[in-house]
């Protein structure tokens, strides 16, 4: 027979049947063993305390040579039923009296030859310490001295011999009983635990190894489908890797450009500085021609007062010419008034030469002096013809080219603004370049250590196909352990 091949509620009653057997067995052995020597003890105690009790008398009797009395005594002893014999010795260990019971209950007196070494090979009595027993031959001997309570006074030696066979034959029917106690109460439990391990433990686990087994295999499904999902997520992670790469790349030269953009925008911001500088200097120069202007203005209101001085100048000339000619006249006619007057007139006459000298050198210096004058008028009046031309022509244009710097400076100041605004965004997109650079470099680890997750995933699926595969085995030596190789196994296939 072979057990692997049985039902497991039969191989549970294999195995529990003898454990019930030996430990019921022992229970009810170390129980007999206790009882028997609780029965012997109970035997020793009853006739220890026979002979206690009856020491006295007797050590009182065997003083005064009662025999009678002794006899009478010791037949009292009797009356336990286990007892065959019992027999007085004195001092001298020679037989005082010696009392044998029958089977017929009659009393029998033993023989004066009886020797005490019959019984006891210890001649030491008067060591012995109360009841000194022993067991000879399925016979119990017990002996203790006789001494005289007060005195102490050694007076003989008490010795009884009980059966031990009702004894043995109590024990043999408390054994019987026993066994048949342990036959019923192991037929019981074989009944009892095979219901219960039928009920609750053989069904449940079959039908508990057939759910299993189909969830086994919807697991190995599952598994499978994950599988495929792995690998699938896996290639996905190789792409994404690639594509993170050519981001990279594509970044990289996007913060070449945005630094070199912001490099220009730099060169740009001094440019612009210094084209500002500039027009704030050309501002300042065109302030300075204004000013300028300004003053050539007032200059040529000067020019103006002086064109009229020479106008005055002019008409004081002509006054001085008319004056001249007066005095030339005037010259002329005292000459020839001293010509008339002779001698009286001489020395009038040389005065009226030097005034006539004196009136020509006058007319003649005031002739130079009125075309002095009068080129002088065209001078100033061309000059200041030109000048105020002049003037306004660099007064328009000064104006214009204030108004121009005025523009430039506007427009430099938007163009610095905007520069400004340029390298601001440019740096803004160079910070938020590098973010998004750490972020795909971030991405691309989590997307590695992703890709090496996937992989120890599917490592990981094709153990749990493995384990899948080893517990259908299992399932399948489960149902052999349970349901024996007589039943269908359950394939979970």
């Amino acid at each position: 027979m072979d057990i692997k091949e049985k039902p497991l509620n039969i191989k549970i009653l294999l195995i529990i049947i003898p454990i019930t057997v030996c430990s019921i067995g022992l229970y009810f052995v170390y129980q007999i063993l206790d009882t028997k020597k609780q029965f012997q003890i109970e035997f020793d105690n009853t006739i220890v305390n026979s002979m206690v009790i009856l020491k006295p008398s007797l050590s009182a009797n065997i003083y005064n040579l009662e025999k009678n009395n002794v006899s009478n005594s010791v037949k009292g002893l009797f009356i336990n039923e286990n007892i065959n014999k019992a027999l007085i010795f004195s001092e001298k260990k020679t037989l005082f009296t010696g009392v044998q019971i029958k089977p017929d209950k009659t009393y029998l007196d033993l023989p004066d030859d009886t020797k005490i070494s019959d019984f006891t090979e210890d001649l030491d009595f008067k060591a012995i310490q109360g009841v000194l027993s022993k067991t000879k031959e399925n016979k119990r001997i017990y002996i203790s001295p006789i001494i005289d309570q007060e005195s102490k006074r050694f007076d003989g030696i008490m010795i009884i011999e009980a059966d031990l066979s009702k004894l043995s034959s109590q024990i043999l029917r408390m054994i019987i009983g026993a066994i048949l106690g342990v036959f019923f109460c192991v037929v019981s439990i074989i009944v009892l635990s095979f219901y219960i391990i039928n009920k609750i433990i053989s069904k449940p686990l079959a039908n508990l190894t057939l759910e299993v087994g189909s969830k086994s295999d919807d697991i190995y499904a599952t598994n499978q489908n994950l599988n495929v999902s792995f690998v699938k997520v896996s290639n996905l992670s190789e792409s994404q890797t690639e594509a993170m790469d050519k981001i990279l790349q594509q970044m990289n030269k996007m913060i070449e450009s945005v630094d070199v953009t912001n490099k220009r925008a730099e060169d740009c911001n001094r440019i612009v500085d210094n084209l500002n500088e500039k027009t704030k200097q050309g501002n300042s120069i065109v302030g300075t021609m204004i000013s300028a202007v300004e003053k050539i203005d007032k200059a040529s209101l000067n020019l103006k007062e002086i064109s009229k001085i020479i106008n005055n100048i002019s008409a004081k000339a002509t006054v001085i010419n008319n004056i001249v000619s007066k005095t030339e006249l005037l010259s002329l006619n005292a000459s020839i008034e001293a010509a008339r007057a002779g001698e009286l007139g001489k020395g009038f006459s040389v005065v009226a030469e030097e005034v006539g000298n004196l009136a020509k050198m006058s007319g003649k210096a005031a002739k130079e002096i009125d075309n002095l004058i009068t080129e002088s008028q065209k001078v100033a009046n061309t000059v200041i013809l030109e000048m105020n031309n002049s003037v306004l022509e660099i007064k328009n244009n000064s104006n214009n080219v204030s108004q121009s710097f005025h523009e430039i400076a506007g427009e430099v100041v938007n163009i610095l603004n905007n520069t400004k605004e340029i390298q601001n965004s440019t740096s803004f997109q160079s910070q938020s370049i590098n973010e998004v650079q750490s972020s795909v470099n971030l991405a691309g680890s989590i997307n590695s250590n992703t890709k090496d997750e996937m992989t120890g995933l599917i490592s990981l699926g094709k153990e749990i196909d493995d384990q899948c595969e080893k517990l259908k085995n299992v399932m399948q030596s489960m149902n052999v352990i349970i349901a024996g190789r007589s039943k269908k196994v359950h394939n979970p296939q």
